[in-house]
């Protein structure tokens, strides 16, 4: 009688530390995973920039102490500014579409800032302004399904 006691004993042993093995596994993946992920400041900060000289765009994380101009990535000179981002193309009919890929744009103000003079997308044409505006939410999912990216 006593041996079963012991041996219930130990199985129930064996259940608690199987759990709590579990649940340690768990929560030290949750803990790793939310310590890799990009923090709302990282995504805050992801922007577009493009070289003045060579044309180059590409992502970057702004970071602390940076300006303008940063030194481009392709030809290494202190020419790239943040871009403005069209999401605006032009279908077959000549209409304008959006779409899910934005053309990066640099403003010709951002280069000079006492210029008046607008910049248009060299994609579909449209002038790019300051926090240039998306389409609509309903015409971006329009884009992406005609993309192909559901």
């Amino acid at each position: 009688m006593m041996s079963q006691q012991n041996d219930g004993r130990d199985r129930i042993h064996k259940i608690k530390l199987g759990v709590a093995v579990v649940l340690f596994i768990v929560a030290g993946a949750l803990a790793a995973r939310s310590l890799l992920q990009d923090s709302p400041a990282d995504y805050a900060n992801d922007r577009g920039f493009k070289c003045s000289e060579c044309g180059h765009d590409y992502a970057y994380v702004i970071r602390s102490g940076d300006f303008e101009p940063l030194e481009c990535p392709k030809c290494h000179q202190r020419s790239a500014y943040q871009a403005e981002m069209c999401f605006w193309t032009k279908g077959p009919d000549g209409q304008y579409v959006a779409k899910t890929e934005p053309t990066l744009v640099l403003l010709k103000s951002r280069i000079d800032p006492t210029s008046d003079e607008p910049t248009y997308c060299p994609d579909c044409g449209h002038e790019v302004v300051g926090h240039n505006p998306r389409p609509s939410e309903a015409l971006m999912l329009e884009a992406s399904g005609r993309e192909g990216r559901d």
